[in-house]
């Protein structure tokens, strides 16, 4: 006769951590840990970032004839921004920056490689180039339509001149500007930059990072990542410029003012007013934060998962 015990030995044990595999652990893990990176990379370059963004936005504003750039460079408008608000002045906007980097590139980071998978990757050292960038837009787009308030607020807070003001009057202003809808001001902007941006990155950061392997030139290390990442960077800032410098312009419209009637409207008035050159305006700091950010964010992102006992990239 089959007991009650023995029929309760023979039903499988089903251990804790059957409910989740280990793919999907190492997804999340891996969600984390780009969030992380991202904003320790942050705080890293964030004054240079502020500075860039008061040059943007210093081409829009009105000013009497004669009257000279107060941001003319990064060198000049850093030592202005300095001299007139202190660090703090440079380091406005941080607490937004951080919210960004833990939602935004934790997801942009962090989905790559299941986008990879979805689009048929089975070997990462023989996966083509156009998997590579289109999971890396992909990854981008998800990432940027979910964090687009915390680059609304970002952006607002660096280019705010005078005392540091919390993040929550900036919440208020922005809604007051045109309710839930004003945190999504820009929006199509920020996404294509977003899915330039993270597609030239990864592919960039993957294809070369496997390229000096096969060749023998660099094995997997620090000084691989090191190489890898501050290429990724000059190749970033390169192709997200002028759609950067757009989309500061939209996101920094004054309160109960429209100039702008999407990106297409803000090329056009930009190129006709300042012409084409304005689009690589702030290209400097541009450029000073995307090689540093994009070295300490890969370096630090690979750091935790060999720590953790994950694959690199």
């Amino acid at each position: 006769n089959i007991t009650a015990a023995s029929a309760a030995e023979a039903l499988p044990v089903l251990k804790k951590e059957d409910w989740m595999s280990e793919q999907t652990k190492n997804d999340l893990v891996r969600l984390v840990m780009a969030g992380v990176s991202s904003t320790v990379a942050q705080c890293c370059v964030h004054g240079v970032e502020t500075i860039k963004v008061r040059m943007q936005v210093e081409g829009n504003a009105p000013r009497p004839s004669g009257v000279p750039l107060k941001y003319p460079n990064v060198f000049h408008g850093g030592m202005y921004l300095y001299q007139n608000e202190g660090v703090a002045g440079l380091y406005k906007g941080i607490t937004a920056a951080a919210l960004r980097e833990m939602s935004y590139s934790s997801l942009r980071f962090g989905l790559y490689e299941p986008f990879k998978r979805m689009l048929g990757e089975t070997d990462p050292a023989k996966t083509e180039l156009w998997v590579k960038f289109t999971a890396g837009a992909l990854a981008g787009i998800a990432g940027s339509a979910l964090a687009n308030p915390t680059d609304v607020l970002k952006v607002r807070m660096q280019a705010a001149e005078g005392p540091s003001r919390p993040i929550m009057v900036h919440v208020r202003e922005v809604l007051a500007d045109g309710g839930w809808k004003a945190f999504y001001r820009g929006v199509n902007a920020t996404i294509i930059r977003a899915a330039i941006l993270n597609a030239t990155k990864l592919a960039a950061y993957d294809e070369t990072k496997y390229m000096l392997k096969r060749n023998g030139i660099l094995e997997e290390g620090m000084q691989l990542h090191f190489v890898a990442s501050m290429f990724a960077g000059v190749m970033v800032a390169a192709t997200t410029s002028p759609v950067d410098l757009i989309r500061t312009r939209i996101m920094n419209q004054p309160r109960g003012e429209k100039h702008y009637n999407g990106m297409l409207d803000c090329l056009r008035k930009v190129v006709r007013n300042e012409g084409i050159s304005v689009l690589y305006r702030g290209f400097t700091p541009q450029w000073m934060r995307f090689g540093p950010f994009t070295i300490i964010q890969f370096m630090v992102w690979e750091r935790m998962r060999a720590l953790y006992g994950m694959k690199g990239i």
